[in-house]
């Protein structure tokens, strides 16, 4: 039974968990809302999924890549990661978070030059971000670059003065110079380096040991003694430090001071130092047998104190206890007394200095503030008792207590030992709260205390930094440096600020005026790679794509291995249509990183502007080959496909057109682009069966849009009807002679194959003299997808022609281009005969034809001739068109009124006309034309010129089925 209800519950699991991930949504945003949820619950691998389902209802939806790529990024997939969050980034650069998780995939995959760059557009973003500049250093530290890590942190501790993490990396770094001050002999620097450092951390040993070294290299191994009883009190168990106690005890010749040590401090045990109390104890105890313990004044004098209490032997022992460092009995002989005397002022005195040196602060603090209260007026306790609440205000800071620190520092500025530093402290504070009014007012204050400090000049300079004044930043900076030319600190600060500076007006767009002010700091620091960096982005933008090259050669010869300096420069030649040296740059970069993902896309994009300029050129086949070449590299590179296909089918033969698409498809067969260019191909073939399953793969995201190809796609699936039928009427008048006429029209088209149609035609007029009727037949031919003609018979009485025979045809040349040739041969009802000649040409574009004919007419007698141009402009995705016309010559060119052939020859005329052609639905058009003629008379006697206007307005209906 058992087993079967753990069954039960396995099949129950095993469901819950296929229903999870079996869950289909309709709308991405849906998918969205549940990967964002999983992401919450740290679900990643269902995030994944859930933001991947999404991304196929909607492919372009940025937000569902973002989720995808977060959830990839917490699985490990860097990869993935990777391609994923570079598509938002080149849509949103802006983007922190995105950002963020390409900052943390570079870094991860060891792939540091990427992740400086990330982290350095973060900064341009977030210019005082603290933990975005720590996470440069930590990056450079693991790269190796330790020069810059030391710099930026060096910068950054420029800008937080009071961090205490920063100022901990500040130490160590300040250890390193101690060091090298010390190996130089430079003791006093050395010596003012330790301190700093012990004064910021009491806890660092480095800078102990360092001081500790420092004095006994100057010969004062007492100093050196004082400083290893300080560091002890903070280092109690530290082996280093009390194995240095010892071994300068002895040296001073203090053996017994070092057996006390080493068998009285509980930080000295056995347990713990075993050596030093199985071999230092008995050397110690043995140099020391030489003496006899009551001949030395001290411990008589101890002796004497403990015994009787006499004051001179008390007095003796606790002086000569504080003087040598006997804290323990400098300790017990003043408690011991201050109990009989606890009013007795020098002896509270002597125990709160007892405090100050071996570092107890709490013990220290309680002795000052109890002393305070009994001797409110002395000068040297009260003076104690500042620092002690200057210290306290000091750590309320650091807990960003402002409001009671300040409260702590106004008092203090009124006691002249204080002022000056409780104003700084005030200062501070106003920066920290970013109450940049009174910030100003107070360093100016300090300024007017110390007007000589150039310390107060810098921190008004940081201060206009932050306020983003800039240029008062710089000229404060600037005047520093010519006053102080030895010191190196205020040009790395000017560099520093020109970095600020440069970064907000690039954020702020006014990329002219950045370039001036980077060369101004790269005089300084000709290297800096951030600003040639600036300099390069500030020229792109502008653009000066030949200044931006040479800031880039500029940081090669600094950077040579730099990729992000190459991928750049590679970038500006292209831009400057440079493309052999792009190529070249890029070529040497891929030697290096052979897979790098940029690298390919950088030379894809330079062969594509290399391609564009081609096609720009005409250089169609060189076109051709680096649009390919730049697809092969960078698959995702949609702009080289399109324009490569696009070009291939205005350039080139329908077939091959269709045989490259093909040869394109079997690589990525759901390209759904590739697809629809097909189905533009089997349009253009007139295979349109085919071309209507195609171009339904168009991707459209605009609704309405789509909704217009939705229509399209139907006229495309009528024009697969095999039956076509139209009719025709036309009115023409006119406002110079009393005359008004019409013709009526029927036509019917059958489609036989996809080569052959036939069709047939009845034209009909009546007049007062009678009723005319044309009739005939016709066949159209496609030879191949360039060639195809066409040829007719019709037969007419009264106003027609008793025959006409005609026939034409068409090629296709490439690029747009058809020419056309025909003949037709008409004779009269009174046996005159005419024959035509026409030849013309035809270009096209997307949505645009222009045709352009040429007719010459000859009877038995004359020749007469007619130009014509005529566009074709498709105004909607429905197809609706609006066409132009416009001719002129001997003979007229509109000829469907059966009389107007010959009625008008040799008249000198000029036709203007247009129509419009509306779509009703997909398999019926509405076809209205309008044309105004003008004609001239051939009569040369001037009082018998005249003009004929002839207006014809016609209307036809077009069906199939």
């Amino acid at each position: 039974m058992k087993i079967n209800k753990s069954i039960l519950i396995f099949i129950v699991i095993l469901l819950s968990q296929l229903n999870i991930y079996s869950q289909k949504f309709d709308s991405s945003d849906l998918y969205f809302e549940e990967a964002k949820k999983d992401i919450a619950e740290q679900n990643f691998t269902k995030a994944a999924k859930m933001s991947w389902r999404g991304l196929q209802i909607s492919k372009n939806d940025l937000d569902l890549k973002v989720l995808l790529g977060k959830a990839n990024l917490q699985l490990g997939k860097y990869d993935t990661a990777r391609y994923v969050l570079k598509q938002v980034y080149d849509k949103r650069r802006k983007d922190i978070d995105v950002l963020q998780y390409l900052v943390t995939i570079e870094q991860t995959t060891k792939r540091y030059s990427d992740a400086i760059c990330f982290v350095n557009e973060l900064l341009e973003i977030t210019p005082y971000s603290r933990g975005w500049h720590l996470r440069k250093i930590e990056i450079y530290k693991e790269m190796g670059n330790f020069e810059e890590a030391e710099r930026a942190l060096k910068r950054i501790y420029q800008i937080y003065p009071n961090d205490t993490e920063i100022e901990s990396r500040y130490n160590y770094i300040m250890i390193g110079d101690g060091n090298d001050a010390l190996k130089n002999k430079n003791y006093d620097d050395a010596n003012v380096i330790y301190k700093t450092i012990i004064d910021n951390n009491p806890s660092n040993k480095d800078a102990y040991l360092g001081l500790i070294r420092n004095e006994i290299l100057k010969g004062n191994p007492e100093v050196a003694l004082q400083y290893t009883n300080r560091s002890l009190i903070e280092l109690p168990s530290d082996r280093q430090l009390i194995e240095k106690k010892v071994g300068l005890l002895e040296q001073l010749g203090r053996h017994e001071e070092a057996i006390v040590f080493i068998q009285t401090d509980p930080n000295v045990s056995k347990d713990k130092f075993p050596e030093l109390h199985s071999k230092t104890l008995p050397y110690l105890m043995q140099q020391s047998a030489s003496f006899n313990e009551y001949n030395d004044t001290y411990e008589i004098n101890k002796k004497l104190a403990e015994m009787n209490g006499n004051s001179e032997s008390t007095a003796y022992v606790i002086k000569n206890a504080l003087g040598k460092g006997y804290d323990v009995d400098a300790e017990y002989f003043l408690k011991k007394n201050i109990k009989r005397s606890p009013n007795n002022k020098k002896l509270l005195v002597q125990l709160k200095e007892l405090y100050r040196p071996i570092k107890d602060k709490e013990r220290f603090e309680k002795e000052v503030i109890e002393l305070h209260e009994k001797f409110p007026n002395d000068t040297d306790i009260t003076s104690d008792y500042n620092l002690v609440i200057y210290n306290r205000a000091k750590d309320l800071v650091i807990n960003k207590q402002y409001g009671e620190a300040l409260e702590i520092f106004n008092e203090l500025v009124n006691f002249p030992d204080f002022t000056e530093e409780s104003e700084s402290q005030i200062f501070g504070i106003y920066l920290l709260q970013e109450r940049y009014d009174e910030a100003t007012d107070q360093i100016d204050k300090l300024i007017g205390l110390d007007p000589d400090n150039p310390d107060y000049l810098e921190k008004k300079s940081t201060l206009y930094q932050q306020m983003e004044l800039f240029d008062d930043a710089l000229e404060i900076t600037r005047s520093l440096e010519q006053n102080y030319p030895l010191s190196q600190r205020y040009p790395t600060l000017y560099v520093s600020q020109i970095e600020a500076y440069a970064t907000y007006l690039m954020r702020e767009q006014r990329y002219r005026a950045v370039l001036p002010l980077v060369e101004d700091g790269l005089t300084r620091e000709n290297n800096n790679k951030r600003l040639l960096d600036i300099a390069i982005n500030a020229s792109s933008a502008i653009p000066d794509y030949q200044k931006g090259i040479n800031y880039g050669k500029s940081a090669l010869t600094f950077y040579p291995n730099n990729k992000n300096f190459k991928l750049k420069l590679a970038n500006l030649y292209s831009q400057n249509k440079q493309y052999d040296e792009a190529k070249g740059v890029l070529d040497s970069l891929r030697t290096v990183y052979v897979y790098d993902r940029n690298v390919k896309n950088a030379l894809a994009e330079v062969l594509f502007y290399r391609a564009r300029n081609q096609e720009e050129e005409g250089l169609v086949e060189e076109a051709l080959v680096n649009y390919d070449s730049a697809v092969a590299l960078n698959p995702a590179d949609r702009g080289s496909l399109m324009r490569m296909v696009n070009l291939h089918i205005i350039q080139k033969p329908n077939d091959e057109s269709l045989e490259f698409i093909n040869n394109k498809l079997e690589k990525t067969p759901e390209d759904n682009f590739l697809l629809y260019k097909k189905g533009v191909v089997f349009e253009l073939l007139q295979q349109y069966d085919s071309a209507y399953y195609y171009q339904k793969f168009r991707e459209i995201d605009n609704p309405y849009e789509k909704q217009q190809w939705g229509l399209t796609l139907e006229v495309l699936r009528a024009a697969q009807l095999k039956n076509q039928l139209a009719a025709t009427y036309l009115q023409a008048s006119s406002d110079s002679v009393a005359f008004s006429t019409s013709i009526a029209s029927l036509g019917y088209s059958h489609k036989y194959d996809e080569k052959n149609t036939f069709g047939a035609n009845v034209n009909y007029a009546a007049r007062r003299s009678g009723v005319g009727v044309q009739g005939g037949v016709n066949y159209s031919r496609i030879f191949s997808p360039t060639l195809y003609a066409n040829a007719g018979v019709l037969f007419g009485n009264i106003f027609f022609p008793k025959f006409i025979l005609y026939g034409d045809a068409y090629k296709g040349i490439g690029n747009g281009y058809e020419v056309q040739a025909g003949i037709r041969f008409s004779r009269l009802q009174n046996d005159i005969n005419f024959i035509t000649l026409n030849v013309g040409g035809t270009k096209t574009w997307e949505d645009i034809l222009l045709t352009s004919k040429l007719s010459v007419l000859r009877d038995d007698q004359f020749t007469y001739f007619n130009l014509m141009a005529q566009t074709k402009i498709n105004v909607n995705a429905r197809k609706d068109y609006v066409t132009l016309i416009v001719s002129g010559g001997s003979a007229p060119f509109d000829t469907q009124l059966p009389e107007g052939e010959t009625a008008l020859l040799d008249f000198s005329n000029i036709l203007i006309g247009a129509g419009y052609g509306y779509n009703i639905s997909p398999k019926t058009a509405i076809i209205v034309n309008g044309t105004w003629i003008n004609f001239k008379s051939p009569v040369t006697d001037s009082t018998s010129l005249f003009y004929l206007n002839q207006y014809n307005l016609s209307v036809t209906i077009v069906t199939k089925f």
